[in-house]
């Protein structure tokens, strides 16, 4: 690095994105498809459940919030900036890096919002960040978190059982499935399991159940089991009661209140159980601090 000059660190925190009007949700649509034709049970569902919050997704307000506070954590030394970039909606990363004064000997960090290390992820953010900067000619150090460690998670996640857990409560933990045509997604898998399995030891649990929610209608082959499957096995250990523990997500967004909430937490009441879940970590002291963190290992 020439003489004077001082290296800048940006901390791209990264995300799906989530259009913030019923109008938007078409074209937001369009986009997941990449200009193929949405299919019909897509828009049926998407609708749904933007016509649940009005339009807006949750995850909107704690996603901004969240990079509020970490930039406000990294940036008081005046060599970090932090920013959104979002893969689905605006702030699009394209959008995010244009917007960035960045030389070839700056670094960047970047850290999609997901729990666990994913190879399908990872390329699905990481190629249009270095495609961007290839626009602009630029080729900085790119440091990539691609998940956070199960004994971090378990921190985080443990006072939330505890807060939430009520004698004779089936714990459920949950996260998102994946397709596996393209990746086996071991990493992710492995990651999960871990994590469920270090949250329950430290909330002090006798017995947990683990399972995966959303499978998409496309694709012959995803992560198991299903949680609709655990659940019948957890009727059969003689539950009442189901704690869920969504443990795969960061923030709270649509696919908990629809998906988890609304049709599994359906589906369990129909069964004749009860149903309620934890809050999630979204943009509390215990993240914020966390990802903070594994941030700086990368920097420092």
């Amino acid at each position: 690095m020439p003489s004077g000059e001082t290296e800048l660190i940006h901390v791209i925190l990264m995300a799906y994105g989530s259009p913030t009007r019923m109008e938007d949700v078409p074209a937001y649509l369009q986009g997941i498809y990449d200009g193929k034709p949405v299919p019909e049970y897509a828009t049926r569902e998407n609708t749904e459940k933007y016509a649940m919050v009005g339009g807006i997704s949750p995850s909107n307000a704690i996603v901004d919030s969240l990079v509020k506070k970490i930039s406000a954590k990294l940036s008081q030394g005046g060599e970090i900036d932090v920013i959104l970039g979002n893969k689905h909606w605006s702030p699009w990363l394209y959008q995010s890096i244009s917007s960035l004064s960045i030389s070839n000997t700056d670094k960047i960090v970047a850290f999609p919002l997901f729990p666990f290390p994913s190879g399908g992820v990872k390329g699905s953010y990481l190629d249009p960040l270095e495609k961007a900067l290839s626009r602009r000619n630029l080729n900085p150090e790119i440091r990539f978190i691609n998940g956070i460690p199960s004994d971090v998670l378990a921190g985080i996640w443990a006072p939330l059982v505890r807060k939430n857990y009520r004698k004779g409560d089936a714990v459920l933990f949950d996260a998102h499935s994946l397709p596996l045509f393209r990746e086996q997604e071991d990493d992710y898998n492995a990651a999960f399991m871990s994590a469920a399995r270090s949250t329950a030891e430290e909330a002090g649990l006798q017995e947990y159940f683990a399972g995966y929610q959303s499978r998409g209608k496309y694709g012959n082959r995803w992560l198991e089991p299903s949680i609709y499957d655990v659940l019948e096995n957890i009727r059969a250990r003689g539950y009442r009661s189901l704690l869920a523990v969504p443990i795969g997500f960061l923030y709270e967004h649509l696919e908990i209140l629809y998906d988890l909430d609304l049709e599994f937490g359906g589906k369990v009441k129909e069964m004749g159980m009860d149903y309620h879940r934890t809050g999630l970590p979204d943009d509390g002291d215990r993240l914020v601090d966390s990802i903070c963190r594994l941030v700086m290992n990368e920097v420092s």
